[in-house]
């Protein structure tokens, strides 16, 4: 059963990057999922790899890269 609201994905960490990630769950109080779901929305705002599709249509940011291609 799929819910339309949200979408499982699964991924693997470097075993040091998932003891950090582990460690910051339990400071912060929040679930995994919780977790994994901020980080996964703090890099589709941020786009640090500038990955157009993650860019909104109107945004300056889209332009530009349009400018260059």
């Amino acid at each position: 059963m799929t819910s339309n609201t949200s979408r499982a994905f699964a991924g693997r960490l470097p075993v040091d990057k998932a003891e950090l990630f582990e460690a910051a769950i339990e400071e912060s109080d929040n679930t995994k999922s919780e977790m994994v779901r901020r980080a996964i929305q703090y890099y589709i705002s941020k786009n640090p790899d500038r990955i157009e599709v993650l860019y909104p249509n109107d945004s300056l940011e889209r332009f530009t890269l349009e400018l260059m291609d």
